[in-house]
């Protein structure tokens, strides 16, 4: 079921809207990409460099002191 909705969009957004995306195929590039956004954000950790991983857990405020030095130990070693 679909239902029609106003929403406030820049003008600029809706003329690249115009110009990149074909006028039958719009609503469901607009949908597709608010459901893209909406939906949790799933990465593929397998193409991601483990140095890389490691980086960013050290980063993130959540990380215990006791992690963030095995991880800054690792990432020393190698």
């Amino acid at each position: 079921m679909h239902i029609n909705r106003t929403f406030s969009l820049k003008l600029s957004t809706v003329e690249t809207l115009n110009e990149e995306v074909r006028p039958k195929l719009r609503s469901k590039f607009v949908d597709r990409a608010i459901l893209d956004r909406l939906r949790p954000q799933e990465i593929d950790t397998s193409v991601i460099a483990t140095r890389r991983l490691l980086a960013i857990l050290h980063a993130r405020e959540e990380v215990g002191d006791f992690l963030k030095r095995a991880i800054q130990l690792e990432l020393n070693i190698q």
